[in-house]
């Protein structure tokens, strides 16, 4: 399989994979109980249409809006290791992703991390994320160099 063809196969597994586990309790795996119905499609809807915005400009092949489609990725992945690996690895948290919201969020989650002192685990759902979100990385710059 050529990386273009990769790259647009894992952005749309990325995208049907965030809408399900955004919309879908799959607890352990995720735990959405504490979400409203309202809260769960704001986001679906919001980071959905960002998501396939990015897909859209990469499945062009113009290679300045396929840059833009790398960028975002990077963005949001770099997103990902600031709100779950920071923590974990130094305790500190962003103001937008405090200790309170991962203990009632995400604290019974699936974790295959270690525990690093009293830190919060990034839990399986994101780990997953986040590495299609590197895989996806990996294929758009080398379908983008190619």
């Amino acid at each position: 399989m050529d990386s273009f063809k990769l790259a647009v196969g894992l952005q749309i597994l990325l995208f049907l994979y965030f809408e399900i586990t955004t919309l879908i309790n799959l607890y352990p795996w995720n735990d959405l109980s504490k979400y409203s119905n309202r809260e769960k499609i704001i986001e679906a809807t919001a980071n959905g249409i960002v998501i396939i915005l990015s897909w859209a400009l990469f499945i062009t092949k113009i290679k300045w809006l396929m840059l833009i489609s790398v960028l975002f990725w990077f963005v949001f992945l770099l997103m990902q290791l600031l709100t779950w690996w920071m923590p974990y690895l130094t305790g500190k948290h962003l103001k937008q992703f405090p200790r309170t919201l991962y203990e009632t969020h995400f604290k019974n989650t699936i974790k295959i991390l270690p525990p690093i002192k009293d830190h919060i685990i990034p839990d399986a759902q994101h780990n997953v994320l986040q590495i299609i979100s590197l895989l996806i990385i990996i294929a758009c710059a080398i379908a983008l160099l190619s």
